[in-house]
């Protein structure tokens, strides 16, 4: 991938199908979501009958359509161009480069909920006839919530059973919401106010963290069934909406932990041009005892301390035999700025760094 990234500015996205049927806050989230591609002439783009988690769209340059000796060119910004060259899945066509291209990627699914939202009156993020403070306030704690890199995996159906099913309380200044080393029954979310996270003085590294509107928490002990691992303390009179632990366990943890095959992996790597790294997240012990081969590792519970020698280029893949601790593995990656799958199957990723 390169690092100098094409122009793409919303007017241009809007000549990309089906882009233009977005509403304006997810046509942003898609240019900010957006990955660029570039290629060199005669390089294969796409081979019939592939599959791929990602869409890709045409931005620079000429490509052609079908077996060699039947190509049909075609050119960037031509009418044909507006659709993505693997829209179909498996994939109908072979795509070659007929010249050096400038591609941009986007998530299939992330897309597929971002057109389930703009379209559905019922999620309510956004209300243009909205009048009144209340539904201001809801418009923005929720709407940020769901344009968090997290909850922008949740699936439509999902999200219409977690917005019936929220709690709403009412919290002072000074309260402590969750408390370091209790045991985590609810996800919260904040919907008005500010809070503080603390950790106990041994512990306590760098600038308090302050939680402002739509900010979450309370996720970690849920994902790893373990106690709280930090203490919320409201600064301001406020109010929270809560998830208890069944429902978000049946309802947003599927989210919070994106899964990859080793050949989904293989082909992301390779069509991105990306490193990626496979971790090992249980203890040192026993990774001596067995591990993948390739797989590097890194506790769990060094992965706070440990991330600012991680490159935010890279792809992580985490594992599975760490069971919980590979999800929270997962979580927290994500949670902290870097992209992360869980491996899904015992399959060897070969395009390691």
């Amino acid at each position: 991938m390169s690092n100098a990234k094409p122009a793409l500015t919303l007017e241009l996205l809007l000549r990309f199908s089906p882009f233009d049927f977005l509403s304006p806050q997810y046509r942003q989230q898609v240019l900010d979501s957006v990955q660029f591609v570039e290629r060199k002439a005669g390089t294969l783009l796409f081979k019939r009958g592939e599959k791929s988690l990602a869409l890709y769209y045409l931005l620079e340059g000429k490509v052609g359509l079908g077996e060699e000796g039947a190509r049909k060119p075609m050119l960037a910004g031509s009418p044909e161009a507006s659709h993505a060259l693997n829209e179909a899945q498996p994939q109908g066509q072979t795509v070659v480069a007929l010249s050096d291209v400038s591609l941009f990627a986007l998530e299939r699914g992330l897309l597929e909920r971002l057109l389930n939202w703009s379209q559905s009156a019922d999620y309510g993020v956004v209300s243009l006839d909205a009048k009144n403070d209340e539904q201001h306030e809801h418009d923005d704690w929720l709407g940020k919530l769901l344009s968090s890199p997290l909850f922008g995996r949740l699936p439509p159906a999902h999200l219409h059973t977690l917005l019936a099913r929220f709690e709403f309380i009412d919290v002072a200044a000074g309260d402590a919401v969750v408390r370091y080393g209790e045991p985590g029954e609810y996800f919260y979310v904040l919907k008005h106010g500010r809070a503080a996270v603390t950790l106990p003085s041994a512990y306590q590294q760098g600038t308090q963290q302050i939680l402002q509107v739509g900010d979450f928490f309370g996720e970690e002990a849920l994902v790893s069934g373990s106690v709280r691992s930090a203490t919320v303390t409201m600064l301001e009179d406020g109010a929270l909406a809560r998830l208890g632990r069944d429902l978000f366990v049946e309802l947003v943890h599927p989210s919070l932990i994106p899964e990859i095959s080793a050949e989904q992996l293989n082909q992301l790597v390779e069509r991105d041009q990306r490193q990626f790294l496979l971790l090992d997240v249980r203890l040192s012990v026993e990774y001596r005892l067995g591990h993948q081969p390739g797989s590097i590792s890194l506790p769990v519970a060094n992965l706070r301390t440990h991330s600012e020698n991680l490159d935010a280029k890279t792809l992580y893949a985490v594992t599975p035999e760490g069971g919980i601790r590979s999800e929270l593995a997962v979580h927290l990656l994500n949670q902290l700025g870097f992209e992360a799958y869980l491996l899904t199957d015992p399959g060897q990723p070969t395009a390691a760094a």
